[in-house]
């Protein structure tokens, strides 16, 4: 299989620590393009099984927290990226229960390549001048109240393996520590998320932030029918709904015994795989078998693709999904041991994640929010067979780099 990555994405994430604990007092809220820390009620989900494959692990802790919703886009990337510099700062079993989900003892290792990968491949000028720019850009934050006493140690493998900014600011000046997070957010997100937090609590102490943005123009643009006819979409419950369908051609299939997909590309090198599941209705993102999926990539069919605009926000409540994926220590006072970012006693008080995809026949832009708290040559041409993947019902999609085995984003479209 080809090594690329695959569609677009922007991302950010932003970890908040309080010590001591009197955490979740305030009643959490997501007004406007903001969010308040604070309390959640949780339900606790049943277990899944957490395997060495953080693929794997990604696929269904999405499944677990997408069920319930029409449409709906989450960014591994964009959470593991929180989870390995939290892990920087982890020890004992919270370190242990860390590395297992993330398939490796030191993220910082690969999160360090990764990112120089990004930076010297992915954002060249290829001199196109049209409505999307080629970019694909990761960056980090770690701000601190003044007061807070973080180690040393940590401040240098944030610096040093995640290019991280490290900032103090005076928590207790609430608006103007707004307006620098929010500030930096909306400038690395390149304004596609302009505010995360609209407010926190007293006992906030620091916010680690994570931000990865990408947009560009498709290689060749989509096409609509001359007369712009209305298609049916045929949604979960059998009925149908007319739009425009966007189509194109191409040579990318791949095809197991769950689904068929076409894959097209971006203009910087990147591509987008659509995903059309074999039997009708609903479905999990686990039971179409993705990595079997882009193991049969093949060039040997031409492709007849069809899919709708999309344009969509969704939020998503991590905590009890990564509970039940075996992190649930890292989400109680006492049990988490984080140690190493700080002498307080820290634990992970919530994990949120918002996003947000444009997609249209010129290009793709996208944007993630993950939250995590802390409290405490030519040939003579030959007939081929066609193959037709048309996303005229429930699907799904992945935004993936195959080159390092990381998946930026998942998705799934009931309703578009």
């Amino acid at each position: 299989m080809k090594k690329r990555i695959i569609s677009a994405v922007a991302a950010l994430l932003t970890i908040t620590m309080t010590a001591g604990c009197t955490a979740r007092e305030d009643d959490y809220n997501a007004p406007g393009d903001g969010m308040v820390i604070g309390k959640v009620e949780h339900t606790a989900l049943n277990p899944i099984e957490v395997t060495d494959n953080n693929v794997l692990n990604s696929i269904r802790v999405f499944d677990l927290v997408s069920a319930d919703k029409a449409n709906s886009m989450f960014s591994p990337l964009s959470l593991n990226m929180a989870l390995g510099m939290l892990a920087e700062g982890a020890e004992g079993s919270s370190k242990e229960a860390l590395d297992k989900y993330l398939g490796t003892d030191d993220y910082g290792a690969f999160a360090e390549s990764y990112m120089k990968t990004v930076k010297e491949k992915y954002n060249v000028d290829t001199g196109y001048k049209g409505e999307y720019s080629n970019a694909l850009e990761i960056a980090n934050s770690f701000w601190a109240d003044k007061g807070f006493p973080f180690k040393s140690a940590y401040k240098h493998s944030l610096t040093q393996k995640f290019g991280a900014e490290v900032r103090n600011l005076d928590f207790g000046n609430k608006n103007e520590t707004l307006k620098e997070i929010n500030g930096w957010v909306n400038d690395k997100t390149h304004k596609m998320i302009p505010s995360i937090i609209s407010n926190y609590s007293e006992d906030l102490t620091a916010v680690l932030i994570n931000t990865v943005y990408f947009e560009s123009g498709w290689s060749n643009d989509w096409y609509y029918n001359e007369n712009n006819n209305k298609d049916a979409f045929t949604l979960l419950d059998g009925t149908s709904k007319e739009l425009t369908l966007m189509r194109n051609g191409g040579n990318q299939y791949f095809e197991n015994d769950r689904a068929t997909a076409f894959g097209f590309g971006y203009r910087n090198g990147l591509e987008f795989i659509g995903i059309l599941p074999k039997e009708t209705g609903d479905f999990t993102i686990e039971s179409l078998d993705i990595p079997s999926l882009l193991a049969s990539e093949t060039y040997d069919y031409d492709v007849s693709a069809q899919m709708p605009r999309l344009t969509f926000d969704t939020s998503l409540p991590l905590m009890e999904a990564l509970s039940a994926a075996g992190l649930s220590e890292l989400f109680g006072f006492g049990t988490a041991d984080l140690s190493g970012i700080s002498d307080e006693s820290l634990f992970v008080s919530e994990v949120l994640q918002k996003t947000r995809l444009e997609l249209d026949e010129n290009g793709t832009r996208a944007a993630a929010v993950t939250e995590v708290f802390l409290a405490d040559g030519a040939a003579m041409p030959v007939e081929r067979e066609i193959k037709e993947v048309y996303l005229n019902r429930p699907f799904a999609f992945v935004i993936y780099d195959s080159a390092e085995d990381q998946i930026v984003f998942l998705g799934k479209v009931t309703e578009p």
